[in-house]
């Protein structure tokens, strides 16, 4: 599902943003802080970026083995911030977020 939305036709922050905040189940406010902006600047880019989606009719289908390489760093930048997020939680009472820092992260819709 990763690989499906870091689609080489949306912006790089874009993809990583979406795909934190929709697959990975990130807060609005956990994603922003993985990029040094304000919650109302990434619910906007998200909800701009569904909607280039939707109007460039970007389909989400699983990428053919050659289209993997070209996702293939999105999808690396991806893991590295909800690990990143796990191990430096941006909210809550615990530093350390052991469903998103496990080695056995159950990924949604993977």
């Amino acid at each position: 599902m990763i690989f499906t939305c870091c689609h080489p036709a949306l912006a790089e922050e874009a993809r990583l943003a979406l795909t934190l905040r929709e697959v990975c189940g990130m807060t609005t406010e956990e994603v922003a802080r993985a990029f040094l902006q304000k919650p109302a600047t990434i619910a906007q880019q998200i909800v701009r970026t569904k909607h280039k989606i939707r109007e460039a009719g970007i389909p989400y289908e699983v990428p053919e083995a050659e289209q993997l390489a070209e996702r293939l760093q999105s999808v690396l930048q991806v893991i590295y911030l909800v690990f990143n997020e796990g191990y430096s939680a941006s909210n809550g009472e615990l530093l350390v977020k052991h469903d998103l820092a496990s080695e056995q992260f159950n990924w949604p819709d993977c």
